[in-house]
């Protein structure tokens, strides 16, 4: 377990260090993100049925998600440095060679990252302790037992979410307090739309994830791939 989180701690080490190197964002991105995936399901808690289901979910999700969401991401244009953040940057050295709509893109996949992870093993964890205790069942049964490992998951899923953006953004939350801003100043505040936009994408990959983790599961362990 400590071994597995200091693996992925020098993985985001390796990230920064290849970033400032001027190596291309999203496929550094794309393969940092694989090996955390790697290290969590397979390292930390085997290779096994549950884990192999897992690591199939999360590869497919992760080629689709991101493939949907660059477009909207492209839209946004929620790149870059907020206004409210210039006057701290002053004295800083604003000559990085690396392009900040890639950077924000990598920011975003490495956010969800342990969330995707983290419901999608939880998923086929239990699909696969129903599947082993009653064997007898057909795949529509699985699949519906599997969903509502789902509904008890979604809930507690959405609260952590919810807790974790408010912790993440208090400090931006009093500071546009302290600014007096109206509602339309903050919508349109870049600083307070990029981190709504990385809660709102994030949120909807952790919670993506779980009905399709399910399904897939099911299928996998319904017709024993994993199981020969």
């Amino acid at each position: 377990m400590i071994t597995g989180t200091f693996a992925n701690f020098c993985l985001f080490l390796l990230l920064l260090f290849l970033l400032s190197r001027n190596v291309p964002v999203y496929p550094v991105t794309f393969l940092i993100f694989l090996g955390v995936t790697l290290v969590t399901l397979f390292y930390i808690n085997d290779v096994n049925q549950k884990t192999k289901a897992a690591f199939l979910c999360v590869l497919f999700f992760l080629l689709v998600f991101t493939l949907v969401s660059q477009p909207f991401i492209q839209v946004l244009q929620v790149h870059g440095f907020a206004l409210e953040e210039l006057d701290e940057l002053q004295m800083m050295d604003l000559s990085v060679d690396v392009p900040f709509s890639a950077l924000n893109r990598s920011i975003i996949l490495m956010s969800f990252s342990g969330a995707v992870i983290d419901s999608s093993m939880a998923v086929s964890s239990s699909t696969y302790e129903i599947f082993s205790q009653t064997a007898d069942l057909t795949f529509k049964e699985l699949w519906r037992s599997s969903m509502k490992v789902v509904q008890a998951i979604l809930s507690s899923t959405i609260n952590t979410l919810l807790f974790a953006f408010m912790g993440s953004s208090l400090a931006l939350i009093i500071w546009i307090q302290d600014l007096n801003y109206s509602f339309l100043e903050v919508i349109n505040s870049k600083a307070f739309v990029g981190e709504l936009l990385i809660s709102i994408l994030t949120s909807s990959a952790a919670v993506i994830i779980l009905p399709l983790t399910a399904l897939a599961a099911s299928y996998f362990f319904f017709n024993r791939y994993f199981l020969k």
